[in-house]
């Protein structure tokens, strides 16, 4: 199957924006390992020649420095990930908006035409396998801007205006106008219906909003909501497109994801303590979270281990509420819980006994974060191609590994 998005069909004198990235999930893993493999390779090569396309042309964009701005790569796939317990992979550019834009939507296009999944959030309810939440095949869409390219590229008029306002300006941030040129290609595609949200969408509505809203998010997959559902999200869900629905969206900065997976020893019911614990629209009224920080309960299951339960977060502000940060809450909440287990048991025992590996069975990141995708737009050597390609060979074969 050839990619969707030619090189031909760029503009001959785009006008481009300053520097984003973009992560695309996918309802898929290791049963499509072939394919998403296949995906993941055509994405790469139209990489390398968006880059080789670019370099030649880099004074025609509107950059008043070519030496600066070729510090820049224009678009790499900087990762990718399958997590085989939730079936969900994902693909992690950074580059150029306009490049970005194309790649992104090549991808998703490739992933649409070759990959058949079962939607039906019923048809796991009753087992082990419990998928991540999700709206459709291609669930999740996220351009976010990155700031701290700058320094390496000169700006271009584009690149001054800003979404300072509620609502999006007439004329769009990069990033956003990234999100919506993806967005059209999905619903060009007629297999999604799409959800815009954020700075890509006319009333700014946090991405939560819209899952809430719009979709049945909240009660697809493993999603352990609090809430009752309804008929509501059962029609939502039904009325998706044949490949379900997508939400497309730009936040305000760089979002980083961290996932806290817990030990067999702790219950859902003390699970959901420490989603709460983290949640940042906790702060005012219960005083305690961090700082921008979403999080919700899910089931985790690893073959031939007990249920465990893992709370999944999405850093929405990482500068302020940081990794570090969430750490240093988990401690907290650590030290509540062991508290509470030594006045429910001997005293004199239980302190050795729950210590962090009785609750924490690893605390990680997940995805990229916005210095990771700087670093390999920017990195150097003597053959600067050459020096990519065994770069793009590690992200596959990290990939490979990880569907495995």
């Amino acid at each position: 199957t050839t990619t969707i998005m030619m090189l031909s069909s760029l503009p001959s004198s785009p006008s481009v924006g300053s520097f984003v990235a973009c992560n695309i999930y996918i309802t898929a893993a290791s049963s499509h390992s072939l394919t998403l493999q296949s995906i993941l390779k055509r994405a790469q090569d139209l990489c390398r020649d968006l880059r080789r396309s670019t370099s030649h042309h880099r004074d025609d964009y509107g950059n008043n420095n070519a030496q600066s701005s070729s510090r820049m790569a224009s678009v790499a796939m900087v990762h990718a990930y399958a997590d085989i317990p939730y079936d969900r992979s994902s693909f992690h550019l950074a580059g150029r908006s306009d490049c970005v834009a194309n790649v992104a939507s090549s991808l998703i296009v490739n992933a649409l035409r070759e990959i058949d999944v079962d939607l039906d959030s019923s048809s796991t309810a009753n087992t082990k396998v419990k998928r991540h939440p999700f709206v459709g095949l291609v669930d999740h869409v996220s351009i976010m801007p990155l700031s701290s390219s700058q320094h390496l590229s000169s700006p271009t008029e584009h690149d001054t205006v800003r979404d300072t306002s509620t609502s999006c300006s007439t004329t769009p941030s990069p990033a956003a106008k990234a999100a919506r040129e993806i967005g059209n290609t999905l619903t060009t595609s007629n297999l999604v219906n799409v959800h815009y949200y954020g700075l890509a969408c006319p009333n700014d509505t946090p991405l939560a909003k819209v899952r809430r809203e719009s979709t049945g998010f909240f009660s697809s997959g493993g999603a352990i909501d609090y809430n009752n559902h309804n008929a509501k999200d059962r029609e939502l869900t039904s009325a998706s497109a044949k490949k379900g629905a997508t939400t497309v969206g730009t936040p305000a900065s760089f979002v980083e994801n961290f996932n806290i997976r817990l030990t067999p020893n702790i219950s859902f019911d003390r699970a959901r303590t420490l989603t709460k614990f983290l949640r940042g629209r906790n702060i005012i009224a219960k005083g305690y979270g961090v700082e921008g920080v979403e999080a919700l309960t899910l089931p985790y299951h690893v073959e031939g281990k007990e249920t465990m339960y893992e709370v999944a977060c999405n850093l929405t502000n990482p500068s302020v509420g940081s990794v570090d940060k969430v750490k240093a809450a988990i401690g907290d909440w650590i030290e509540m819980q062991k508290q509470q287990l030594m006045e429910e048991h001997d005293k004199d025992t239980a302190d050795e006994r729950y210590g962090y590996e009785y609750f924490i069975d690893e605390a990680y990141p997940v995805g990229t974060t916005e210095t990771q995708c700087i670093d390999v737009l920017a990195m150097r050597s003597g053959d600067e191609e050459a020096f990519r390609d065994l770069y793009d060979e590690e992200v596959y074969h990290n990939f490979q590994r990880y569907l495995k």
